[in-house]
């Protein structure tokens, strides 16, 4: 694999993740996931796009309706 600064590979990305490369392949063809470029047959992850993603997946918890 050649390296690529700024860049990581589909096994590096799903293990930084704790995830398989089956599922990020899975999120690819649902258009859903990191941002992600082919080079040839190559799949690669830009490192500053994952962060913007990451970022973007926040979720504020929903409050509670109970009543105290």
């Amino acid at each position: 694999m050649p390296n690529l600064p700024g860049f990581k590979t589909e096994s590096e990305k799903a293990a930084e993740l704790g995830i398989t490369p089956r599922a990020l392949r899975n999120w690819r063809a649902q258009r859903r996931g990191p941002p992600w470029a082919k080079i040839g047959r190559l799949i690669v992850y830009p490192n500053d796009g994952f962060e913007a993603w990451l970022r973007a997946q926040v979720q504020q918890p929903a409050r509670s309706r109970r009543a105290a």
